[in-house]
């Protein structure tokens, strides 16, 4: 929004107070600001002067030497123009001036000294054509040295408001209100006040009739006759121009004028119109669905019925709030008015903008929500300002129409304690009631108890609450103002959460330590796969209607991931994510919803691979990096235990025993679920109970289990033997680890093979022990020793070495 510095000094004496002392109150008190520019400044170059005399150019036919007077000093210019003569006023761009990418020098023309240019209307961009010369002859204010900024009211500054910073403020859309908010601010007079303009109604005119409803807050119109449409006077364009709008005659000039000045809109018919429509009967009602009728800006949108309209003889003739119909517009001919002033609901008026597409800079203001006592004090403006404008015998019946709130007040309550908590400083109620009767505000106080009346320019939206007051308070007297202080709070020690922690911690330890990605999914899946993991009748089925793939919450995450899997199978040689998320059950609390850690690895093997070796090896590499999480949490006595699940493949999965309790399980999914999520590669999935970790790991944390590392080699020994295709591979090492041998550390399996020379139904694993020892080195006698100690313990329980 353009607001005029000349324009808002009409109701303040705003150029008695400095520019710099302006600018820092709006940015500390008032709204962001993106600019403060001089209107036309390159203007002030280009003055008023009279032709005193005109000679031909001795070398050229078409060029004439002029001799021109500004008032203190005469000049020569060289001019092709053909419509000037001696006697004429005419602007002057001096040596110095920019026109656009033009800068006047002063130049010789065929040999004769030029010391300036003569200019049109077009030349100093005041018109799109013209003729020649701008001829200002019998112009009212066109004066011997006067500057053409001058001359055309330009000589202006002009502040660029943010609109975003003042869509609360809807008293702050118009010069008045601008200004009368810089004087409360900077302790300046309201020197004038439009809203207090007064005009005599001939009470003889024929009144025009307005239906009343609840479709406007308030709605007023009167008639006008001895209008003379014609051109506006220079004021009156100035101003309108320095705020972007375009002129076009002094009727619809004073409409826009009066919008600026005071941020309502209104509206004129042609009388002549309306009355051709049989009468003036005016209403505010709602469209009829598909509705048109052309408007002002050439278009006839299709309307919906939650549009307002205004009608006439229940004809409609303009979009209520938005911009008027073509047909009922002034014209150049037209003698008799009819003016409308009203407020209408912004929620109305935002829909109407929205259906529509138009956003006028009627409908801009409306839909910040007006006063509806406004609608008569702007009639009189009006009225005033026309008369002014060109029609100085005008008459204006009573304005007729109604107003539904007239007696409306918002009164907030409080007390000085409140006020200076929120604000953090210490205000005595001098101070409080000296910034708000500034605002306009009336207040009053019982003890420390205060009572403000919010002005009706402030009470629809914005001013409604004790923190509202806390606010105009603080931004009056300058947030800058207020001192900065240290937090004062009690120190805490925070509540351990250990839950979050072990949560923390296995996400760092499966994407820093093994590499993993951590995925996000929604709770919602088919039914159907419910039936992969439980019991699909304890599903928690989801009330509000959703498709068939959403229909229920998950009871593990499982799908989730083989989706994830699907998703990115062709653009990833390997694949290894982890999800934290929670299952939900159909069972009392607090069962119903337990947390889960999974994961699931791809390692590019076909669901067709058939190199069990491959396959093998890449389950090992899985149970390992997970024994290495467990380690990494603190648990270290478990086993593995052969359980079938029906989504894992039969013989290749395994359950987590810890403490006798299942917490978890591991396995190659089964090739039938591959196929219903249609993946093409083998996928190993596992998952953990999250709750029983937590428990599991809060018992073992302070337990330390460090050793200092020995200062001597390490040594490992490597045995194979034949098992059962079916049997468990830590069968072995458990009974090794039974065995308490001091210098053992840790056994593993690091191959299987099956086939070749292998007995049908058996395989091939080979184990790898590692040896510390802390004492001393070993020797090859120990270490023969600890060997054929395994040796014997494999015979002993009816294993066959390789």
């Amino acid at each position: 929004m353009k607001l005029s510095l000349d324009w808002m000094n009409d109701f303040t004496p705003l150029k008695e107070v400095g520019l710099d002392v302006i600018l820092k109150k709006i940015a500390v008190s008032v709204c962001e600001i993106d600019g403060v520019v001089p209107f036309r400044p390159e203007l002030d170059f280009v003055k008023i002067v009279r032709i005193e005399s005109l000679d031909k150019h001795p070398s050229a036919d078409k060029l004439q030497i002029a001799e021109v007077f500004d008032g203190s000093s005469k000049s020569q210019i060289v001019t092709g123009a053909t419509n000037v003569k001696v006697g004429d006023l005419v602007p002057l761009a001096i040596p110095g001036a920019k026109l656009g990418d033009r800068e006047i020098l002063e130049s010789e023309l065929r040999g004769v000294k030029s010391s300036g240019m003569f200019c049109s209307e077009k030349e100093l961009s005041l018109s799109e054509e013209s003729s020649g010369v701008w001829i200002l002859n019998g112009i009212e204010g066109a004066e011997i040295g006067k500057t053409i900024r001058s001359f055309l009211y330009y000589e202006d500054i002009i502040f660029e408001i943010d609109n975003k910073s003042i869509t609360h403020r809807p008293d702050l859309w118009s010069h008045f209100g601008f200004a009368r908010e810089l004087a409360s601010q900077l302790r300046l007079p309201i020197t004038f006040n439009p809203f207090e303009s007064l005009w005599n109604f001939d009470l003889s005119m024929k009144l025009p009739r307005v239906l009343e409803n609840q479709n406007a807050h308030s709605y007023y119109a009167s008639s006008i006759c001895e209008v003379f449409v014609i051109p506006s006077k220079r004021k009156f364009q100035s101003r309108l121009q320095k705020c972007g709008i375009r002129v076009i005659n002094n009727v619809v000039d004073v409409s826009n004028y009066v919008m600026l000045e005071m941020g309502q809109p209104t509206h004129f018919f042609d009388k002549r119109f309306l009355e051709s429509q049989g009468g003036v009967s005016l209403e505010v009602s709602y469209a009829k669905k598909g509705e048109s009728f052309a408007l002002l800006d050439e278009t006839s949108p299709s309307l919906e019925e939650e549009i307002l309209l205004i009608r006439n003889q229940g004809r409609p003739v303009a979009v209520a709030g938005v911009m008027g119909g073509k047909e009922s517009a002034v014209q150049n001919n037209t003698t008799e008015i009819v003016m409308e002033s009203a407020v209408f609901a912004r929620e109305k008026i935002r829909k109407s903008i929205r259906s529509t597409g138009i956003r006028s800079d009627s409908s801009v203001r409306y839909e910040k929500g007006l006063e509806a006592t406004t609608t008569l004090p702007v009639i009189r403006r009006a009225l005033n300002l026309l008369k002014e404008n060109g029609c100085p015998s005008l008459k204006a019946s009573e304005p007729v129409g109604f107003l539904h709130t007239p007696h409306k007040e918002v009164r907030i309550h409080t007390d000085i304690h409140f006020i200076n908590t929120k604000l953090g400083i210490t205000l005595s109620q001098g101070d409080i009631t000296d910034i708000l009767e500034r605002l306009h505000f009336m207040v009053s106080w019982k003890g420390d108890r205060l009572e403000a009346l919010v002005p009706k320019f402030r009470h629809n939206y914005d001013v409604t609450i004790p923190e509202d007051l806390v606010e105009e308070i603080g931004r009056t007297r300058g947030y800058d103002t207020i001192q900065v202080t240290p937090l004062l709070a009690e120190i805490k020690t925070p509540i351990r959460n250990l839950s979050r922690e072990l949560e923390r911690k296995c996400k760092t330890f499966f994407s820093v330590g093994l590499g993993y990605h951590e995925v996000y999914n929604y709770s919602f899946q088919a039914l159907k796969e419910n039936e992969l993991d439980g019991d699909v009748e304890l599903s928690v089925k989801i009330r509000n209607e959703m498709p068939e793939e959403q229909s229920v919450l998950r009871n593990s995450l499982i799908s989730s991931l083989l989706k994830n899997i699907r998703t990115n199978q062709d653009r990833f040689s390997e694949i290894k994510i982890f999800e934290f998320g929670r299952a939900y059950f159909n069972i009392p609390e607090p069962d119903n919803e337990k947390k889960f850690f999974s994961f699931a690895v791809s390692f590019d093997r076909k669901s067709s691979e058939s190199d069990l070796g491959l396959l093998e090896d890449d389950f090992l590499k899985v149970r390992k990096e997970i024994e290495s999480f467990l380690k990494y949490i603190r648990i270290f006595e478990y086993f593995w235990d052969i359980k079938p699940e029906i989504f894992f493949h039969p013989g290749a999965s395994l359950s987590l025993i810890v403490d006798s309790k299942q917490i978890g399980n591991l396995g190659y999914v089964h090739p039938a679920v591959l196929d219903s999520f249609e993946l093409k590669k083998r996928v190993i999935y596992g998952s953990l109970e999250f709750e029983k970790l937590v428990e599991i790991w809060n018992t073992n944390r302070n337990i330390s289990r460090f050793n200092v590392p020995s200062q001597f080699p390490e040594a490992e020994i490597d045995i194979s033997i034949l098992i059962g295709e079916k049997e468990n591979t830590n069968l072995f090492t458990d009974l090794v680890r039974r065995e308490k041998i001091p210098e053992l550390q840790e056994g593993w399996v690091y191959s299987q093979f099956a086939g070749g020379s292998v007995p049908v139904g058996k395989r091939s694993v080979s184990y790898r022990f590692r040896l510390v020892n802390y004492e001393k080195t070993f020797t090859q006698e120990r270490i023969k020793e600890i060997s054929d100690h395994l040796v014997a313990l494999a015979g002993k329980n009816g294993f066959v070495l390789r």
